[in-house]
């Protein structure tokens, strides 16, 4: 069964403020965001390098409390 398409005319859902215009640092019409993304030419190597390091340390915990529990109950 196929419906038609409704008909929408497109109108601004919001705008921005008007003391948007004279903004020059960060973060676009809205001000500054919480995150800044790296230039497109520059690498993420820190942000992968922290995220791992933190993935590792994770896991040498549980592998920790598991090894723990092992010999504990065993």
């Amino acid at each position: 069964m196929k419906f038609p398409r409704e008909k929408r005319e497109s109108r601004t859902v919001a705008q921005p403020p008007p003391e948007a215009a004279q903004r020059v640092d960060g973060g676009g019409p809205w001000g500054p965001t919480q995150f800044d993304l790296p230039d497109r030419n520059g690498s993420n190597s820190q942000a992968i390098l922290i995220v791992s390091l933190i993935g590792i340390v994770i896991l040498l915990v549980i592998a920790g409390l598991w090894a723990l529990a092992y010999f504990q109950f065993t």
